[in-house]
């Protein structure tokens, strides 16, 4: 087996050094050997920290994912079985079944079903369903619970979706702008591909409360 210190673990998995010791505090990632008074990672570290950032990449925060981790996945199997959009228990882009859609839906469903068919929350998938964005349907139904309608959540939809769209449009040019002068240097492509593997768990992250936040300000200067 393979062995490298923390800079040439940091170096081979894209993670900084300083993650690499906050992942160790938060147990998502086992603690170095060690040689003499240097750390020493091996094989398995490289490959724990390729599964938290592709999980990450999944939106799955770090407290899910230490609980992915931890849990006891099948020796023939790995933890992306757990987010197999054809496994009936997946939640992220996941196609449903019909007893699972009632749960999902309680007691609403009678009276909104057809509604969100119309809208595109859900879909009919031969036998099943499928739920494109759990995210958007989740607030939806927040929002029919406080009393917003279906059609209403779906224009408010579509603005986020427009809206968010133009944004990133926007970072990533600018982040392809800084290619070869104040980021990485090694050619737009690497660094794109770079660039999207490593922010989009933090947008998952940073872009709802952002949103939250936003929309709170807007409120308190309308009632202003």
């Amino acid at each position: 087996m393979d062995r490298y210190s923390r800079s040439q673990l940091a170096e081979l998995s894209g993670v900084p050094a300083r993650t690499i010791r906050y992942y160790h505090s938060l147990g998502v990632l086992p603690k170095p050997g060690r040689a003499g008074k240097e750390a020493v990672y091996g094989d398995d570290h490289l490959e724990r920290l390729q599964a938290i950032a592709a999980m990450q990449a999944r939106g799955l925060r770090l407290d899910a994912i230490r609980e992915v981790l931890d849990a006891e996945v099948p020796a023939d199997g790995d933890w992306r079985e757990l987010f197999d959009p054809r496994n009936p228990d997946t939640e992220p882009g996941s196609v449903i079944d019909d007893d699972q859609l009632s749960e999902v839906l309680g007691d609403r469903r009678p009276e909104i079903l057809e509604e969100l068919v119309s809208a595109g929350y859900v879909q009919p998938h031969g036998q099943r369903w499928r739920i494109p964005e759990p995210a958007m349907l989740t607030g939806a139904l927040v929002l029919y619970d406080v009393g917003t309608d279906i059609s209403l959540s779906g224009t408010l939809r579509t603005l986020i979706r427009t809206r968010i769209a133009d944004l990133a449009d926007e970072m990533v040019r600018a982040f392809r702008d800084a290619v070869g002068t104040s980021y990485g240097g090694e050619g737009v492509r690497p660094d794109l591909i770079r660039f999207q593997d490593r922010y989009r768990a933090a947008a998952r992250e940073v872009g709802g409360a952002t949103l939250a936040a936003e929309i709170e300000r807007a409120v308190r200067e309308l009632e202003d």
